[in-house]
């Protein structure tokens, strides 16, 4: 061997040796937030078309997150603690000191100001603070002011004292970053500068990438999580395949019975389905026939829930009892004497279905077959959900059967699920299957539901995909947030679920459970029936996710 060979030789021995030693292998949470038939590198952190997902709460982290099982039990996030004013008039923050972002820089209240800025300066960026509009009598926030470096005040128009709901769960950005960025909506922000435990974006490819750990997340030395992995999984089947091959940790899917097609499959496999929030139909009321009361009531009563329960849903959804779209999570709330008389439309009843189109002109008037507008214009319509969301698609194929039953030409469309993500926002749509987050109280949800900003083309969101502004249900979201009267709040919100039954924005159609699936192969911690410590759901919208991540602790 001559020389120069024996030298590289050594060289490669000594670079084995010292990598080896000094190279720990990575500690990865293998999890799916959401399905996708391609990853791109997008990281924007209010791109809801499927960015987003990845991004909050693990990258990204509001002021507060609020314990929705616990909520005597919060954890201040970006702030320690906020004060309501006496006069119900502003919500003022106090920041966590020594908070850097991950490139750096300190995080302080000019961040937070700048954010609130941003957002009225861009209103087709949803960003979701709920700012004071006054030409269309919506929101509520005027202004946003540091007071120093780690305290911030957010000032209203109106006395509010659930203001903090949605003002502490808004994500702020890095001013030093996002100052810069001219178009918010299509920035892609390669580069990711947040302040939450994973940050660093690595092996990126279209089928996986890694979001590794921030340096300067103040938790850091505790975090047994290296880094996150996303794979590319775009089907419930492929998400079960997946997680009883050890390919996967975390994920939320839909399943069938899960004693049966899940848990045999790996001794590692677990899961837990407690109580969530409502599923409904999403009408966009905007165009005919959706604009038509007695075609809406029609389409509840036409439905055959119980096969939808029973069957479409594999037996794993539970009814809901009234049409008022929030669900038996709050059955609490519920004034049973008032919506008892609106009870029929939840009941399977074509004949009636039939009779009520009838009755208020929707019939065939052209011989095709299928019923018409009562102008003569023909009814055909699109029913959406995501081709991989097995108990949707079907629960979507029993209501276009059981519609097509009694005359109305509806169809079920399944696209890809960033394509149906993307659609949201435009408001071109006819009907959509969707969610209802569970908050502390229904005010949050029926908030969400009824935010006339968030109605707005380009800038709707999923709870008010109906976008039919219904005043008496503002004015009466207004009082229950004007007050710290309990015994007010109530009698208001059953006022709200009232008017909801009567003028069916949406059409309710069973609770979901809460889909959770999780492997012991690799991790303890997990939440679990016995230690139901946060919600614990992976997908969007649940803010707790990052804590349930930051209590896993490697097996072994």
């Amino acid at each position: 061997m001559n020389k120069l060979a024996i030298r590289l030789a050594v060289i490669a021995m000594c670079g084995t040796s010292i990598g080896g030693a000094a190279l720990a292998e990575e500690t990865l949470l293998r999890m799916l937030p959401r399905h996708t038939d391609a990853h791109v590198q997008n990281f924007n952190p209010y791109n809801y078309g499927g960015p987003s997902a990845y991004v909050q709460d693990f990258a990204y982290e509001p002021l507060w997150i609020y314990n929705i099982f616990h909520p005597e039990k919060p954890f201040p996030a970006l702030a320690t603690s906020y004060d309501v004013a006496d006069d119900l008039m502003s919500v003022t923050y106090h920041l966590r000191e020594g908070v850097k972002w991950s490139d750096g820089e300190a995080f302080t209240a000019d961040d937070v100001v700048f954010t609130f800025n941003y957002d009225k300066a861009n209103p087709e960026f949803p960003i979701g603070y709920d700012i004071f509009d006054a030409a269309n009598d919506s929101g509520n926030i005027v202004s946003v002011e540091a007071l120093d470096d780690l305290t911030v005040r957010f000032n209203l128009d109106h006395a509010d004292s659930l203001a903090h709901l949605t003002i502490g769960t808004v994500y702020p950005l890095p001013e030093h970053i996002w100052s810069s960025v001219e178009d918010p909506r299509n920035y892609d922000n390669k580069s990711v500068v947040g302040t939450g435990p994973w940050t660093e974006v690595t092996d990126f490819s279209r089928s996986s990438y890694k979001l590794c750990r921030n340096q300067y997340f103040r938790g850091d030395a505790e975090n047994k999580i290296d880094c996150l992995l996303y794979p590319q999984l775009s089907g419930n089947e492929q998400v079960i395949a997946a997680l009883s091959r050890g390919d996967l940790d975390w994920s939320g899917d839909g399943m069938t019975d899960p004693e049966i097609t899940f848990t045999p499959k790996s001794e590692y496999n677990n899961y837990w389905l407690p109580a969530a929030g409502n599923t409904n139909l999403q009408l966009n009321t905007t165009k005919a026939p959706f604009n038509n009361l007695e075609f809406r009531k029609a389409m509840s009563q036409a439905i055959d829930r119980q096969t939808i329960l029973e069957i479409s849903t594999f037996g794993l959804t539970t009814e809901s009892k009234y049409p008022i779209g929030t669900g038996e999570f709050y059955a609490g709330w519920y004034n049973e004497e008032e919506l008892a008389p609106y009870k029929y439309l939840m009941e399977y009843n074509p004949e009636a279905a039939a009779k009520r189109l009838d009755d208020a002109g929707f019939v065939d008037a052209d011989g095709d077959g299928w019923r018409d507008n009562p102008d003569g214009t023909a009814i055909d319509f699109k029913m959406s959900v995501p081709s991989g969301w097995t108990d949707w698609v079907n629960t979507l194929q029993t209501v276009s059967e059981n519609l097509q039953d009694i005359g109305v030409n509806a169809n079920l469309h399944t696209p890809e699920e960033g394509s149906w993500f993307d659609t949201i926002p435009t408001g071109d749509y006819d009907v959509f299957i969707m969610w209802v987050e569970s908050y502390t109280t229904p005010w949050r949800t029926y908030k969400g539901m009824f935010n006339p900003r968030s109605m707005v083309p380009g800038q709707i969101r999923e709870p008010a995909m109906h976008q039919m502004r219904i005043p008496a249900i503002e004015e009466a979201l207004e009082v229950v947030a004007a007050t710290s009267d309990e015994a007010v709040q109530r009698a208001k919100i059953q006022e709200v679920e009232l008017l909801v039954a009567q003028n069916l924005p949406v059409i309710s159609l069973f609770a979901n459970p809460s889909w959770y699936q999780y492997s012991t192969r690799r991790f303890e911690g997990w939440v679990s029936k016995d230690n139901p410590y946060v919600r614990p759901m992976l997908h969007q919208g649940t803010p707790e996710r990052v804590i349930h991540a930051l209590s896993l602790k490697p097996v072994n």
